[in-house]
């Protein structure tokens, strides 16, 4: 995890500080003693060089009281045996000092050294004494000179040189060891440094390609997402925070994807709905201006029609009472006329309000079993006299064809059906009544052979006042025949249907319940 990594990185770069304040610490300390054993070795040098000096004058001064006699200063031989003496003690003891501090191989000879060189200045000085007692001679002279040349020039200089010179050893050892330590810290330091900062750059460019890569991998999905790519994901693979992050960003981009598409699935429902809207609209206003321009040829018809027959109406009436000698079948003949008119304008009016109580759900129906089946061969008899040339009228049912419903309506819900299958066929064509039982319904189906309705106008043969092309051509009917058909079946909670093709026939086919 990169959080353990920051932990190791952060623990070795401490450990390394640690381990170059110890070095330091260590090379402090080190650096301190050896300090500490130069100055002391340079200390008993300094004294060794006091006690050179001090003696030389003091031998100086027994030599001249030899050479004098009286006229010498003793109290300043007496001074300088006790700086002699103070200089050996300091020096006794700071010997004693080294030689703990850095061993008897280190500091061999030194001590007993020392007490060598307190005897010899004490035989010296015990000669020169035994001198200035004598009487003085030629002999005294000759030892005077011996004690000179041969006990202070050689054996005092060489003991005194040899201290100084095994002091002077001492301090150049220690000065070098000092340099071997220095040396020593300086490149274990350097070592140390160059370690610390080969790992620091190694760990570091780990941690900067750990940190690069998701925040690369982040940055360029972010980049993917903002232009609209839903579909590109983070890679997974790095350090446990940075796999979290990616996880977390993958989910989110889910969602985000998941709201696109239903973000754009709704967009493509509203857009549908409009559009199916706008299109029902147009249908609609389609619709209203076919309604309304069948509205406009139903008056200009109506107005027709109910001309027609009143205006013959009238004309009878007037005829009939213009002359005063008309006889009785002239006026049986008028009556007739009258009669006939007014039995139109009756079953016109009887349809209309037909209608406006289907539309007002205020029909009434008087149920009662009826059999289709022989309905159906009633009215084939009664309709074959109005038949043309030729045509023939043939029933056939199957089953039982019984049903509950209203006997009056179906039956003029059959003869509607039956006259415009006549109306329509051609001469010395057939019409078929065809009943049969499916189940819990009761299946009539009209057949004819006439031309067929065109596709344009089959949608809308059904609809009040709606005369297609073939029925523009006559002047029979104002197009309420099969608005009432309809209206009759869906009193009885039926079906009806056209089927047609031009130029292949019609089949008018309803389905009535059985209860």
């Amino acid at each position: 995890m990169f959080r353990k990594k920051l932990i190791h990185f952060s623990v070795l770069n401490l450990t390394t500080i640690i381990a170059a304040a110890i070095l330091v610490l260590i090379s402090v300390r080190l650096t301190q003693g050896q300090i500490s054993q130069v100055n002391m070795a340079q200390q008993l040098l300094n004294e060794h060089l006091q006690l050179s000096s001090t003696s030389y004058r003091l031998f100086k001064q027994l030599t001249d009281e030899i050479l004098i006699g009286e006229f010498a200063n003793q109290a300043e031989v007496r001074n300088k045996r006790a700086m002699i003496a103070e200089s050996l003690g300091r020096i006794r003891v700071l010997e004693v000092q080294q030689r703990e501090a850095l061993g008897a191989e280190f500091t061999r000879g030194s001590i007993e050294d020392t007490d060598d060189l307190e005897r010899l200045i004490d035989a010296i000085i015990y000669e020169f004494e035994d001198l200035s007692r004598a009487t003085p001679s030629d002999a005294n002279n000759e030892q005077v000179r011996f004690i000179l040349e041969e006990r202070i020039d050689i054996a005092f200089r060489e003991a005194i040189n040899t201290a100084v010179n095994r002091q002077s050893n001492v301090v150049d050892t220690l000065n070098d060891r000092i340099e071997n330590i220095h040396m020593l810290v300086f490149w274990a330091t350097f070592t140390l440094a160059a370690l610390a900062v080969l790992f620091a750059v190694v760990r570091t460019s780990g941690l900067m390609r750990s940190l690069s890569r998701p925040v690369a991998a982040l940055t360029e999905a972010t980049n993917r997402i903002a232009k609209g790519d839903f579909s590109h994901r983070v890679p997974r693979g790095f350090d446990a925070e940075f796999d979290q992050i990616a996880a977390a960003f993958n989910l989110m981009t889910d969602q985000l994807a998941s709201q696109a598409k239903s973000r754009e699935q709704t967009q493509q429902e509203l857009e549908y709905m409009v559009a199916k809207r706008t299109a029902e609209l147009t249908e609609a206003n389609t619709e209203l201006e076919k309604s309304a321009m069948v509205k406009r040829n139903f008056l200009a018809d109506i107005s027709h029609e109910l001309r027609t027959p009143l205006t013959i109406i009238r004309g009878e009436a007037q005829v009939a009472l213009r002359r005063d000698d008309r006889d009785s079948d002239e006026y049986r003949d008028a009556l007739s006329c009258v009669l006939e008119q007014s039995v139109a304008l009756s079953r016109l009016v009887d349809d209309l309000l037909f209608i406006a109580r289907a539309d007002s759900n205020n029909l009434r129906l008087s149920r009662e079993h009826v059999d289709l089946g022989q309905l159906a061969e009633d009215i084939a008899r009664d309709l074959q006299h109005s038949a043309k040339s030729g045509q023939t009228i043939n029933v056939s049912h199957q089953g039982n064809t019984g049903i509950a419903a209203d006997s009056e309506r179906l039956r003029q819900l059959i003869v509607i059906l039956t006259e415009n299958a006549l109306r329509y066929a051609p001469e010395a064509t057939a019409v078929t009544l065809d009943i049969r039982a499916e189940g819990h319904t009761v299946e009539l189906n009209v057949i004819d052979q006439g031309p067929g309705i065109a596709a344009d106008d089959l949608p809308f043969v059904f609809d009040r006042f709606y005369r297609g092309q073939q029925g523009k051509t006559d002047d029979q009917g104002l197009g309420l025949g099969l608005a009432v058909a309809k209206a009759i079946v869906n009193a009885h909670e039926g079906q009806i249907e056209a089927l047609s093709e031009s130029g292949h026939g019609t089949t008018m086919r309803v389905r009535l319940p059985r209860s």
